[in-house]
C-alpha cells in the first residue's frame, strides 16, 4: 500500500512491511466525527486486504491519542440510536483490528479516552508514553462503556478493577496500565513511536504466518471451550507445519546448531 495522506487519516510506510495508521484532527485531541470515524474504517478495511503489509501501528497525531466520539456531532446525531452510530462508525474498525491477519500496535500519547480506550484495548500490543492515560469517560455524560470496552476490560481486570474504571472515570496511568496488564511498554513520550516501530521490526522478523495464527488462536481462546481452543491449536499448528517458512527456519536451526 502506498503512502497515503488526506485530511483525517494519514498511512505512511516504514519498512519491512509495518504501516502507521495516524487519526489526524490533533486540533481536537483526535475525536472522532463521523467523517474521521469512516476514513479510518475504510483504511483499515484496506489495510487488512494488503498482503504486503506484515504489521500495523495505530497513533494519533499530535498530543493525545484519542479523545473519544467527538462530543459536539454527537449532540446533533442525538435522535439517532447509539447503537446504529456504534454499528456504523466505530464498529468495524474495532472488530478490523480483532480480526485481521496481521499484528496492531497502539502507540500511545496523551489521552486515550472514551471510545478511543476501544481503539487501545482491541489492539494486540499497547505502547504507552509516560504521560498517557486511558479514559473511560462515558458515566460523566451518562453513559457507559461501549466499542467492547466493557468486554477487554473485565477480562482483562475482573470485575471490581474494571467496575472502578468504567464506574470513576479514573483516569489510569501508563503505569498502572502496565501493572494491570493493559500496555506492554511505557516510554517516554517522544519516543512511543520509536519504541513500537523496534515491536513492529521484532514481530516482522517472525514467521508471518505463525504470527497471524498466534493472534488467531488467542483471539478465539477468549471466547471458546478449552477443548475447542487445543482443537483449534492443532489445526492452526497443522497449518503452520505445512508452510514452507517452516521448512526453511527448521533447517535453518538445524544448520545453526551444527556451528
Amino acid at each position: 500500500m502506498p503512502n497515503q495522506t488526506d485530511d483525517l487519516i494519514h498511512i505512511s510506510t516504514i519498512e519491512n512491511g509495518v504501516i502507521e495508521v495516524t487519526i489526524a484532527r490533533p486540533e481536537v485531541r483526535n475525536a472522532l466525527n463521523e467523517p474521521t470515524a469512516l476514513a479510518l474504517n475504510n483504511a483499515l478495511a484496506a489495510v487488512a486486504k494488503d498482503a504486503q503489509i506484515r504489521c500495523v501501528i495505530l497513533r494519533g497525531e499530535g498530543s493525545s491519542f484519542c479523545a473519544g466520539a467527538d462530543l459536539a456531532e454527537f449532540e446533533k446525531a442525538a435522535s439517532q440510536p447509539a447503537s446504529e452510530r456504534l454499528e456504523t462508525l466505530f464498529l468495524p474498525a474495532l472488530r478490523c483490528l480483532m480480526t485481521m491477519d496481521k499484528p496492531v500496535i497502539a502507540a500511545v500519547t496523551g489521552a486515550a479516552a472514551g471510545i478511543g480506550v476501544s481503539y487501545v484495548l482491541a489492539s494486540d500490543m499497547v505502547v504507552m508514553g509516560r504521560s498517557a492515560y486511558l479514559k473511560l469517560a462515558f458515566i460523566n455524560i451518562g453513559l457507559i462503556p461501549d466499542g467492547g470496552a466493557c468486554w477487554h476490560l473485565v477480562r482483562t481486570l475482573g470485575h471490581v478493577q474494571a467496575f472502578e474504571m468504567a464506574a470513576l472515570a479514573t483516569p489510569i496511568s501508563a503505569e498502572r496500565c502496565l501493572a494491570l496488564g493493559l500496555a506492554n511498554r511505557i516510554s517516554d513520550d517522544d519516543q512511543v513511536l520509536e519504541e513500537a516501530r523496534r515491536l513492529a521490526q521484532m514481530l516482522v522478523a517472525q514467521s508471518p504466518q505463525a504470527l497471524s495464527a498466534t493472534k488467531r488462536a488467542l483471539r478465539e481462546a477468549a471466547q471458546v471451550s478449552l477443548n475447542d481452543t487445543m482443537t483449534l491449536e492443532g489445526e492452526l499448528q497443522d497449518q503452520c507445519k505445512a508452510s514452507d517458512d517452516f521448512q526453511a527456519r527448521v533447517a535453518a536451526f538445524r544448520q545453526s546448531r551444527r556451528k
